[in-house]
């Protein structure tokens, strides 16, 4: 009980130096979306909770920086490709992108199925690299995506071999996060599922995300054996077989992953 008290105080120390205007301004750039590509000031201001003249200087500020606009006639807001640098320099820090560039395209040649790269980022899993099938029938997901960690097979793969403290910190999470009328995760049902995956080094999704998507995923790890990323092929359940998937996918995804692991303990 101390230390949590100790913790809380020490919390509630730092919070002095926290900057609502910084945070502020991260909130309206999170706000965008490709399904709210816009917003007005009222609006913007009604998601922060604010009264309107309290996000106008952030709003001036980022549109001085480059990072918004606001149309002249809508008087909208809206995102400038500016904020591509944001998300680029960090993922370029990785270098797991750009290291990991080769295996995945091969990846992608020698199965004929999409290859991507993952990043743990909170509670979901943020994709960091993507090579799509040339084939008509492909899986589209964007670089930047974000996705539930516990419904992706990238994300079971990272939550399957973090640190047991971190697991079940995002596993008490995910009990908070529950959405009502959505479909209930079964704690100690996916926390079994975790061990079976650890155990097996992969996981193959037949649609269990999103209908007719097959995923197969293994993990990737860096120095002292810590999961950094995750890998996969994803296709389209009218492309494969699961004969197809046990004797040649599975194999394949499961060796390059150990590749790019075996090359990231020596250059990260």
């Amino acid at each position: 009980m101390n230390t949590k008290k100790n913790d809380e105080k020490q919390k509630s120390d730092n919070d002095k130096y926290l900057s609502n205007s910084i945070l502020r301004g991260l909130e309206v750039l999170k706000m965008f979306s490709v399904e709210n590509p816009t917003f007005s000031l009222a609006e913007i201001a009604s998601n922060l909770g604010v009264s309107r003249t309290t996000p106008y200087r952030i709003l001036y500020t980022l549109e001085e920086c480059g990072y918004i606009y606001q149309d002249s006639h809508t008087k909208r807001y809206g995102l400038r490709p500016k904020v591509l640098e944001l998300g680029f320099t960090y993922l370029n820090s990785l270098q797991l992108p750009e290291l990991a560039a080769p295996y995945l395209k091969r990846l992608r040649d020698e199965t004929g199925m999409s290859s991507h790269m993952g990043i743990l980022d909170g509670n979901e899993i943020v994709y960091i690299s993507r090579f799509p099938a040339r084939s008509v029938a492909t899986v589209t997901i964007n670089v930047g995506s974000h996705l539930p960690l516990h419904a992706t097979a990238m994300g079971k793969c990272l939550l399957a071999h973090l640190p047991e403290e971190s697991k079940e910190k995002l596993l008490s999470e995910l009990k908070v996060l529950q959405i009502p009328d959505a479909s209930k995760v079964e704690i100690q049902e996916l926390r079994d599922e975790l061990q079976s995956i650890k155990e097996k080094g992969y996981v193959f999704h037949k649609g269990e995300f999103e209908t007719g998507i097959w995923s197969i995923a293994c993990p990737i790890f860096g120095k002292n054996n810590e999961v950094i990323a995750a890998i996969n092929i994803a296709t389209t359940q009218h492309t494969a077989n699961e004969e197809l998937m046990e004797e040649k996918i599975i194999p394949t995804v499961c060796q390059t992953a150990k590749e790019i692991s075996s090359f990231m303990v020596l250059t990260i």
